[in-house]
C-alpha cells in the first residue's frame, strides 16, 4: 500500500472508480433489474470516497502511521462491502 498522501488519495480514487464501474456494467448486462439499488451502490461508492478524503486530509493523530493503516484497513473493508453487494444483486 501507499507511503505518502497523494498514493493513498490514488488508491482511494482507484477503488471507487472500480466499484462503480462494476456497477455501471451491472446496470449495461441488467437493463431492467435492481436499477435504484445498483445506483444505492453507487451513492455509498462516492460517500466512501468523501468519507476516506476526509479522513486523510484532517491527520489529528501522532503518530500518524497506525492512523494510515486504520483508513487502509477500513478502505479495503467498506470497498469488500460494496462489491459483496454488487454480487448479491446479480444473484
Amino acid at each position: 500500500m501507499p507511503n505518502n498522501l497523494r498514493t493513498l488519495k490514488k488508491d482511494v480514487d482507484y477503488l471507487v472508480d472500480e466499484v462503480i464501474s462494476d456497477c455501471c456494467t451491472f446496470i449495461y448486462i441488467n437493463p431492467d433489474k435492481n436499477e435504484d439499488e445498483v445506483i444505492a451502490v453507487i451513492n455509498q461508492a462516492v460517500e466512501l470516497r468523501d468519507r476516506m478524503f476526509d479522513r486523510i486530509n484532517n491527520i489529528q493523530d501522532n503518530p500518524v502511521k497506525p492512523y494510515f493503516k486504520a483508513i487502509k484497513e477500513d478502505l479495503i473493508k467498506e470497498v469488500d462491502a460494496l462489491f459483496q453487494k454488487i454480487s448479491e444483486l446479480a444473484k
